[in-house]
């Protein structure tokens, strides 16, 4: 495993590579048909959830998870969430309260579960990962709150994630690692970029991390860099100060 110099002169992880070890302790536990957790530790921490072989939850400092996604983002106001929580969470419904009450549809949270999965997952990969344990699961064990229904196949969630570990690579060359404190420029006057985008650069000030905007918005962490990246090279934001 390699390391590379960020633009704030420390140093990243390079991604890992395809048959890293998150990615062989999955493929293993998929075939087992194992139901528990995964602790992962590494540059960035963090859980992967199983039931049967599938991947219903994943979590991480590194990444907003669904509630993040759901409340950061305005498509549920606070007291919108407080008030379906208390009713249904005690009793593991939650995911059914939200659609009962018409705050999602039954597509809309998969998406949103789906898309939490996924990028906490990327995120705890491309950070380098060290170990892999896992913890079978237990009668005390307390569900995910919103866990993503039926389940991801471990084989697409590699291969999204080592799809997205290579568009990451790509993005070293222009200065966008995870830790990245991207700097608006400021002599550009009204940029021709969409909504998504313009709500990215309008969060940029040099001083929070991708990680920073991507909870500032209620984003995946890939989403972001994505735009980050698109904003780089069309010279509205700098990402080497």
């Amino acid at each position: 495993m390699t390391a590379a110099s960020t633009a704030d002169g420390s140093f990243e992880q390079a991604p890992p590579e395809p048959a890293g070890i998150l990615a062989s302790a999955l493929v293993r536990r998929a075939l087992e048909r194992f139901s528990g957790t995964l602790r992962v530790e590494g540059g960035q921490d963090g859980t992967v959830t199983m039931r049967d072989g599938l991947i219903i939850a994943a979590s991480t400092p590194a990444s907003p998870g669904p509630e993040s996604l759901l409340l950061r983002s305005g498509r549920i106001s606070d007291d919108q969430w407080t008030e379906a929580f208390a009713t249904a969470a005690p009793a593991g419904r939650l995911p059914a309260e939200l659609v009962d009450r018409e705050l999602l549809g039954s597509a809309g949270l998969q998406v949103i579960t789906q898309v939490a999965v996924m990028d906490a997952v990327f995120a705890m990969a491309l950070c380098g990962v060290q170990t892999c344990t896992a913890r079978p699961a237990g009668e005390d064990d307390l569900a995910p709150l919103l866990p993503s229904e039926p389940g991801i196949d471990v084989d697409r969630l590699l291969r999204e994630t080592r799809r997205r570990l290579a568009t990451a690579a790509e993005w070293r060359s222009l200065g966008l690692t995870f830790h990245t404190r991207p700097q608006p420029v400021h002599d550009v006057e009204d940029p021709p970029v969409n909504e998504a985008r313009a709500e990215v650069l309008a969060r940029v000030n040099g001083r929070r991390t991708v990680r920073d905007i991507a909870f500032v918005l209620g984003r995946g962490i890939f989403s972001v860099m994505n735009d980050l990246a698109v904003l780089a090279q069309g010279g509205l934001v700098d990402l080497h100060r």
